[in-house]
C-alpha cells in the first residue's frame, strides 16, 4: 500500500479547469508532434523574443515535455503537477531550465498553469508533516493541452487517405501490370457507386436541420452522412439523440474541438464508445423525451381539469340565472308576500286585542269614581 505521504495534494477549485481544452492524441501524441509543430511555427517569431532568460532547444523542450506528460491524466492532459527536483531526475537538465521549457510551453500556447506553485502556510505544513510529508512547497498544477491553430496545421500535414501512415511505398510507384482477374472487370463498364442508405440520409437532413445540431455536422452534406448514419437511423434513432450523444460524450470529460478535420469519423468513434456500454436500442435522449413526454401529458391533464372546472361553473352560473328569472321565482316571491302580508295581519290583530284589554280597566275605572266624585260634592246636599 503507497505512504500516505503520497495522497497529500491541494485541492483545485470547481472551476480550476474552465475554459481550458485537453489533449486530443495522449501524451506521446502531445510531446512529439503538437509541441513539436507548435516550435516550429512559433518559437523563432513569437516566443523567443518574448522569453526571460534565455531560449531552449527543440530537442531539450521535447524531452521536458515527454516528462511532463508522464504525470498528467492520460484522457485529459490535466493535473499535471511534477516538482522541477522530479523533472530534474527524470530528464538530467537543471532546475533553470526546466523553468525556461515551463515558460516556452506556455507561450508557445500548448500548456496552461491552473495552480501556480507557491510555498505552503504553517498550517499546511504541519497538516503535511502528519502524513509523512516533509515538503515545504506545492508544485504548480498544469494542463496539457491542443492548440486549434497548431491542429489545423498538422492536419493540413497529414498524408493522403490513399496511404496509410504506415506504409513506406508511395502510390505514385505502384507497378502498372495487374496480374490480378479483377482487372478484366474494366473491359465491362465502371462499377456503380452504391445509393445512400436512405433512412441515414433522411436522419441526416433532419439532423443538420436541427438548430440544436454542433456547427460542424453541416460541413457534409447528407449523402456523406447517410453511410454513418444507416445503424441508427434503423434503430430509430433522431436528431435529439446524436445531440444527445455529443452531450454525453462531452459530459464524461472528453473534447471536440470547434473544427474537427473528420467530423464523420469522429461520429463513428461516439457511436462505437456508445455501443461499447449499451446497444443502439438503447438511445441517448429516450428518457429526456419520455420526461418531456410525462410533463406533457401531466400539463394537458391539469389544462383538462381546470377547462372541466370551468365548463361546470359556467353551467351553474346558467342555471342560477335561468331560476333567478323562471316562474318559479316568480311563484316563491309570491308565496313570501302572501305570508308577510298574513304575518302582519296577525301581529296586528294581536296588537288590537291587547290594547282593547289594556283600555277596559281604565275605563271601568274612570266609569267608577265619576260617581263617587258626586257624593262628596257639598254643593248638592245643600
Amino acid at each position: 500500500m503507497p505512504a500516505p505521504s503520497v495522497f497529500v495534494g491541494l485541492e483545485l477549485d470547481a472551476d480550476a479547469y474552465a475554459g481550458v481544452p485537453c489533449w486530443s492524441g495522449g501524451p506521446s501524441y502531445w510531446a512529439h508532434t503538437t509541441v513539436a509543430v507548435a516550435y516550429e511555427l512559433r518559437y523563432a517569431t513569437e516566443v523567443q523574443p518574448s522569453m526571460c532568460n534565455g531560449g531552449i532547444g527543440k530537442k531539450t523542450l521535447i524531452v521536458i515535455a515527454a516528462a511532463m506528460a508522464r504525470y498528467a491524466d492520460w484522457s485529459t492532459g490535466r493535473n499535471c503537477r511534477p516538482t522541477n527536483d522530479q523533472l530534474a531526475a527524470a530528464t538530467g537538465f537543471c532546475e533553470r531550465t526546466i523553468q525556461r521549457a515551463h515558460e516556452c510551453l506556455r507561450l508557445l500556447g500548448v500548456a496552461t498553469e491552473v495552480l501556480r506553485g507557491r510555498q505552503r502556510t504553517y498550517t499546511e505544513r504541519m497538516a503535511s508533516w502528519r502524513m509523512g510529508d516533509r515538503h515545504r512547497g506545492w508544485a504548480s498544477v498544469w494542463a496539457l493541452h491542443d492548440n486549434p491553430q497548431i491542429n489545423r496545421v498538422i492536419h493540413s500535414l497529414s498524408p493522403h487517405l490513399e496511404r496509410s501512415p504506415v506504409t513506406t511505398t508511395s502510390p505514385c510507384f505502384r507497378s502498372p501490370i495487374t496480374t490480378h482477374t479483377g482487372a478484366r472487370a474494366r473491359h465491362h463498364g465502371a462499377a456503380r457507386r452504391r445509393a445512400p442508405d436512405e433512412k441515414g440520409r433522411r436522419l441526416a437532413s433532419r439532423w443538420r436541420a436541427d438548430p440544436d445540431t454542433p456547427p460542424w455536422a453541416r460541413m457534409y452534406t447528407t449523402g456523406s452522412w447517410a453511410g454513418m448514419l444507416a445503424a441508427p437511423a434503423a434503430a430509430g434513432w433522431t436528431p435529439a439523440d446524436l445531440t444527445a450523444l455529443v452531450a454525453d460524450w462531452l459530459g464524461t470529460g472528453h473534447w471536440i474541438p470547434n473544427a474537427p478535420a473528420r467530423p464523420i469519423a469522429l461520429l463513428g468513434t461516439l457511436l462505437a464508445w456508445h455501443t461499447s456500454h449499451n446497444s443502439l436500442s438503447d438511445r441517448p435522449a429516450a428518457l429526456d423525451e419520455a420526461r418531456e413526454a410525462q410533463a406533457r401529458a401531466a400539463e394537458q391533464a391539469r389544462a383538462a381539469a381546470a377547462e372541466q372546472a370551468r365548463r361546470e361553473h359556467a353551467e351553474g352560473r346558467a342555471r342560477g340565472k335561468a331560476a333567478a328569472t323562471g316562474p318559479g321565482r316568480a311563484a316563491a316571491f309570491e308565496a313570501l308576500a302572501t305570508a308577510r302580508k298574513r304575518a302582519a295581519h296577525r301581529r296586528t290583530t294581536a296588537a288590537a286585542a291587547e290594547q282593547a284589554a289594556r283600555d277596559e280597566p281604565v275605563a271601568h275605572a274612570r266609569r267608577a269614581r265619576r260617581g263617587a266624585n258626586d257624593f262628596y260634592r257639598r254643593d248638592l246636599w245643600r
